[in-house]
């Protein structure tokens, strides 16, 4: 009988300490100690399904100086890694500064939708030869959604081309070559695994078609950032671990004398401790980011409590007024679009950098659109599809819950007086839009301040899309949001929101 074995990681977006840097607690997670319990041999392989180089507070700290020196691969070179695909995120600093983060990983890279210009492949499958003779093929694949979310400019070189052909076809070729098949899909799924009742038609996940119609013995994959446990479907085996190295699989395959596998995982969660040897290697660069996330900004008279996500979208707070100000200030619009995020939004009476970045997460950019009232209606009739009734009670809809939490696609429309009514159906629940004090015409032309993820139609705001571009001004949001901090002094603002939830 022949084994192998794998470790698996995905979505660890820059963690490499056990923190999130929102507090001083050790926490259980991060890369470094994730790898710390890797035992490796040659039977053995490590693999990654990216968003590994952008996200949290330390790596995005590091990319937006473009240093390449960001500790990513010194880690993941003494975990052994053998193969990793890229996320979507992998891209938000530009195609030849991720090259220059790649060309410091031992590991190789397959993501075989990716080509350049002229059609070629840049990332292959890769072939691995164990120790035991067995030969083990692995495709990778990012989702093609990067097309739509990223900035051109950082995929001008290359073609992201659609995900389920381009397995479909590199299986279809290497499956004779190869004892076992592994495919590495920084996708999730768009049905339920249980029942296979359909959960999207977007095409940003396709990993439940995979399943359905490809031969995979092994797919693994990622994106979603939820923890679903190893399981057999439709004769593949899958998985997928969550966001920021909280957990990693780890995989056994035992293969019968006729080669046949029989899979088996445990999903395992880092301890606080690692290499010293490792730690002493970066700890000066985590040093830096630190003094700058403790760095302060202001101080409050009245901290901002805690809200239930559920609370907060029916009232938003004085930190979306804050955003939804300085996008308005900074652009001139007529109204200002801002989201809730995943995390709970609050801050204390002395404000740190880390404290902004905690309640805006995200190094969006700030764009300034035209949109017509009927345009700006789609997008709030989106908005609206968050709420549920539940025994005549309001709700989170369940569909922004699983299979991922997307609290981050809620909007709130500063500049606008409307009217939710979760009574009435999705699409018409829209009751009332109106924009200094007048009802608000289909055609009629506002200007809009907002991100460059909903700009381009993130979320399944498809109305943005149509949308005419005025500014892409390039200045991140969160540094507005501290810059505005340091010169007033305060965090009230006089930025209008008026909108009803009814049910």
């Amino acid at each position: 009988m022949k084994k192998m074995k794998i470790y698996y990681t995905s979505d660890v977006h820059g963690y490499l300490y056990p923190t999130d840097y929102l507090s001083d607690d050790l926490q259980a997670m991060g890369l470094m100690q994730a790898i710390d319990a890797f035992d490796k041999d040659d039977n053995t392989l490590v693999i990654d399904g990216g968003d590994i180089f952008q996200g949290s507070p330390f790596i995005n700290y590091y990319q937006n100086q473009k240093r390449s020196d960001n500790g990513i691969a010194k880690v993941m070179n003494a975990g052994g890694y053998d193969v990793i695909t890229l996320g979507n995120h992998d891209f938000n600093y530009g195609f030849s500064f991720l090259k220059e983060n790649l060309a410091q990983l031992n590991a190789k890279v397959t993501a075989v939708n990716v080509l350049d210009q002229a059609g070629k492949q840049l990332f292959p499958a890769q072939i691995k030869t164990l120790a035991n003779g067995l030969k083990i093929g692995l495709i990778g694949a990012v989702t093609d959604y990067v097309n739509i979310w990223e900035k051109p400019e950082n995929i001008s070189d290359i073609q992201i081309m659609p995900v389920f052909p381009a397995m479909k076809q590199e299986l279809e070729r290497l499956k004779s070559q190869v004892d076992f098949v592994i495919g590495i899909y920084h996708g999730g799924f768009e049905s339920d695994l249980e029942t296979g009742e359909r959960l999207s038609e977007t095409g940003e996940n396709v990993g439940y078609e995979l399943l359905e119609s490809l031969d995979f013995d092994l797919l693994l994959t990622g994106h979603q950032h939820a923890t679903i446990e190893g399981r057999y479907v439709h004769g593949t085996y899958t998985l997928q671990p969550p966001n920021m190295a909280r957990k990693y699989f780890d995989i056994t395959v035992a293969f019968d004398q006729d080669l046949k596998p029989k899979i088996t995982s445990e999903l395992k969660t880092p301890g606080i401790t690692q290499s010293a040897e490792l730690k002493a290697e970066l700890d000066d660069l985590q040093a830096e980011v630190n003094t700058y996330l403790d760095r302060p900004i202001v101080h409050l008279d009245q901290t901002v409590a805690a809200q239930s996500h559920l609370e907060l979208s029916q009232t938003s707070n004085a930190i979306l007024a804050l955003t939804a100000h300085v996008q308005r200030q900074t652009t001139g619009a007529d109204i200002s679009i801002v989201s809730m995020n995943n995390n709970t939004l609050s801050l204390p009476n002395d404000v740190k950098v880390r404290d902004i970045l905690r309640n805006y997460p995200f190094d969006n950019t700030l764009f300034h659109v035209k949109l017509t009232g009927a345009q700006v209606k789609q997008n709030i009739e989106k908005t609206a599809e968050y709420f549920a009734l539940e025994n005549q009670k309001l709700v989170i809809n369940p569909k922004w819950l699983i299979p991922k939490t997307e609290h981050y696609n809620y909007d709130f429309y500063y500049g606008l007086t409307y009217t939710i009514d979760v009574s009435k159906p999705v699409g018409s629940r829209v009751t009332k839009v109106s924009y200094q004090g007048k009802a608000l015409s289909d055609d009629q032309v506002l200007t809009v301040a907002l991100n460059n993820y909903r700009a381009v139609g993130g979320g399944e705001y498809n109305a943005y899309k149509k949308a005419e571009v005025i500014q892409d001004t390039g200045l991140t949001i969160q540094d507005l949001m501290i810059a505005y901090l340091e010169k007033t002094g305060q965090l009230a603002v006089d930025e209008p929101l008026d909108f009803n939830i009814n049910y």
